[in-house]
């Protein structure tokens, strides 16, 4: 089941993530594929990572930002956080679709800036209808981390960003 919330942080804590995350400051480590199978040839085909967690440890000096998700969200686990940035493009772009584990686990991704690209989940027959979530700040949605799904550029804004969530 696929579930939208709108306004999940409150404004102060939300702005408290937002802000430093656009700064010129944040660490964006450019990352040669978006979905790290096909279409490695693709000119659009890359984007900017921050990993805040992964292979078990804190991976990231800004983890903190991400404490009032991981608690709202009641995670018992984590298994992986990573912020996307991709680049604006002249038309909207889709990548590779592709689960984000194997397992069973949760996953959620928070819209960091309101733009025009989406998140595309597929119906594959186990989790209800096909069903596209818009980029809208501060609006979380939330699945199964096998859910099939593929992710877009923007055409109106400079950057689409984004966190997405793995965990138990």
């Amino acid at each position: 089941m696929i579930k939208t919330k709108n306004n999940f942080l409150n404004k102060e804590d939300f702005k408290s993530l937002r802000d430093p995350m656009l700064s010129p400051n944040f660490p964006w480590y450019y990352n040669n594929t978006k979905v790290d199978k096909e279409g490695k040839d693709d000119l659009n085909n890359y984007q900017l990572t921050h990993t805040f967690f992964s292979d078990g440890k804190i991976n990231s000096g800004a983890y903190n930002l991400i404490e009032p998700i991981l608690q709202k969200l009641k995670v018992k686990k984590l298994i992986r956080v990573k912020a996307n940035l991709v680049p604006r493009t002249f038309r909207i772009h889709k990548f590779e679709a592709h689960v984000d584990q194997e397992e069973d686990y949760k996953a959620a991704i928070l819209y960091i800036n309101t733009n025009n690209g989406y998140t595309y989940f597929h119906n594959g027959g186990r989790h209800g209808s096909d069903k596209f979530v818009n980029s809208k700040e501060n609006t979380i949605v939330l699945f199964k981390a096998n859910q099939r799904h593929y992710g877009t550029t923007c055409t109106n804004k400079k950057i689409r960003v984004l966190i997405n969530f793995n965990y138990q």
